[in-house]
């Protein structure tokens, strides 16, 4: 079987090992005769197992895929939609505030990530997750917070979140108790305090999300790079999450105090040589914006400020 059933209706099509990133994972809702596919991964994996797993089902890809939801625009969740919609036919959902990576999707090298001119070039040879290798397509459908997606007689309600990304939304199922979390909740495998955020995303608005998420009684937690969580397990790790946010908080707080000053390449080698907070290893540029975004927040709090030129103080 190309999808794996988690919960009635609800299966997984697990892609390839990626390192860091674990396995990436696309959701496959089924219901009365309609599929919705959420997350469709990178542009070659997994690939032709979705479409093994509709005909699997019994299903026409050509007429009974409503849809193609991204959750957020990052090349491992939205990098096979432009395949798969070529395929189907089904139309691309994804919010507004990312829809620019799916109509230009350089843009995640060129304005979500501090990146000079030679990673980004060196990221056309990379072979992991997050490269680059397909072209932009306009999106068909523009998700809006509050929004529902009806596929057969399940309704998922849009979830605006905005700290991964600022487009990055969550889809919950009231009745199932089921979130599917993309990469706001568990950003990688095997630990909730390990994350990043693009430079659109927010910290402040990464922990309202995860409080307002955790109040919502979830049941069946699935993200895109772990394995699903159920139950106390799923409630668990929203608690982990926001503490790992608020670790990472505190540790550029405590370095940039004992600096006095610092510039985001200095703070990320105290960051790194400290290893106090878990952090992203594969690819620098990773935890360099995510110390930016960091910055931005605790400067909003006031606890830090711009001193220009890239250098920073705490207040």
């Amino acid at each position: 079987m190309a999808a794996i059933e988690i919960i009635p209706n609800v299966h997984a099509i697990r892609g390839k090992f990626a390192g860091e990133f674990g396995f990436i994972a696309s959701y496959l809702i089924v219901s009365d005769g309609e599929a919705l596919v959420i997350d469709p991964g990178t542009a070659g994996d997994p690939g032709d197992r979705i479409e093994r797993a509709l005909k699997e089902f019994g299903l026409n890809h050509k007429s009974d895929l409503i849809g193609i939801v991204c959750t957020h625009g990052h090349p491992d969740h939205a990098g096979g939609a432009i395949r798969l919609r070529k395929v189907t036919g089904a139309p691309i959902m994804i919010h507004a505030d990312d829809a620019e990576l799916i109509r230009n999707p350089q843009s995640f090298f060129e304005e979500r990530l501090l990146m000079d001119r030679a990673t980004r070039l060196s990221m056309k040879l990379d072979k992991g997750p997050l490269r680059v290798n397909y072209k932009g397509c306009e999106p068909d459908t523009l998700l809006s917070d509050g929004q529902t997606i009806q596929v057969g007689d399940t309704s998922l309600q849009v979830i605006l979140t905005r700290g991964h990304s600022a487009g990055h939304c969550v889809l919950f199922d009231s009745t199932k108790k089921l979130l599917f979390s993309g990469d706001e909740v568990n950003n990688f495998p095997n630990d909730p305090r390990k994350f990043y955020v693009d430079l659109s995303g927010s910290l402040i608005s990464k922990i309202a999300a995860i409080e307002r998420l955790a109040k919502l009684g979830v049941e069946h937690l699935l993200p895109a790079h772990d394995v699903p969580y159920l139950f106390g397990e799923a409630r668990l790790q929203f608690g982990a999450v926001a503490d790992g946010v608020v670790h990472l908080q505190d540790t550029v707080l405590t370095h940039l105090g004992a600096r006095g000053e610092a510039d985001i390449e200095q703070l990320v080698f105290d960051v790194r040589q400290s290893r106090s907070v878990p952090i992203p290893e594969s690819l620098d540029s990773l935890i360099k914006t995510t110390v930016q975004v960091t910055l931005e927040g605790l400067a909003e709090a006031g606890l830090v400020k711009n001193l220009g030129n890239g250098v920073w103080t705490k207040v």
